[in-house]
């Protein structure tokens, strides 16, 4: 069972997008908030396995909402959905390590895809958006590497990066280096903080620079 809360202001939209997943191939929607400070309190609470969050919101955006969800619990999936293309938005999310970016107007079909897909650990950016994020991450001069840098890491830790650069999931990573989830996770956070880094996302940006 996958539980799922959505977080929209628009009444009408949260509740037809419920009404097309719920129930779908283990997908549950527990609850429906209206406002994203409401979700985060929800979140601290209850630890949905993932959250649909609009971008666009009152009183605090779908951008602070998944930050703070992602502070709370890095395992909760965040989905952020939108009707607008703003190319900052995109970055922003992607900044904030949210594990998908999509325009509202899926079928129910295929955001259960996407859903299901997302608990697996894959992300999914709607067309147009991953070249964006691509092309302004890769450029983003605030990720900068230092030789002095890479000579801190340890092997293990140079380990970790190469395989988060090279794509896989976090459960592959811990897998293949014979480590559990949570010490991972601690080991990501420890490489992070050292090298001035927010995200995963801008954690791998710095290994492709490094050449790891």
């Amino acid at each position: 069972m996958i539980n799922v809360i959505i977080v929209d202001d628009d009444i009408e939209s949260a509740r037809a997008l419920r009404r097309v997943i719920d129930g779908r191939e283990g997908i549950v929607v527990t609850d429906l908030f209206y406002s994203a400070l409401e979700a985060v309190g929800h979140c601290l609470a209850q630890k949905p396995d993932l959250v649909i969050l609009d971008i666009n919101m009152p009183e605090m955006d779908g951008l602070e909402a998944c930050r703070r969800i992602k502070f709370i619990d890095p395992a909760i999936k965040v989905l952020m959905l939108t009707f607008y293309q703003i190319k900052e938005n995109e970055i922003e999310a992607v900044k904030c390590d949210c594990d998908g970016y999509l325009y509202k107007g899926h079928t129910g079909e295929e955001m259960t895809g996407i859903i299901k897909s997302t608990m697996m650990g894959f992300s999914t950016f709607d067309h147009g958006v991953k070249d964006t994020i691509h092309s302004r991450l890769t450029a983003d001069a605030e990720i900068r590497v230092a030789p002095a840098d890479i000579e801190k890491l340890t092997d293990k830790q140079k380990e970790i990066i190469r395989m988060l650069t090279a794509g896989k999931k976090d459960s592959e990573i811990a897998r293949d280096l014979f480590m559990s989830e949570g010490y991972l996770r601690n080991q990501l956070m420890a490489i992070r903080t050292m090298l001035g880094l927010r995200t995963s996302k801008e954690l791998a940006v710095w290994g492709a620079r490094a050449g790891l």
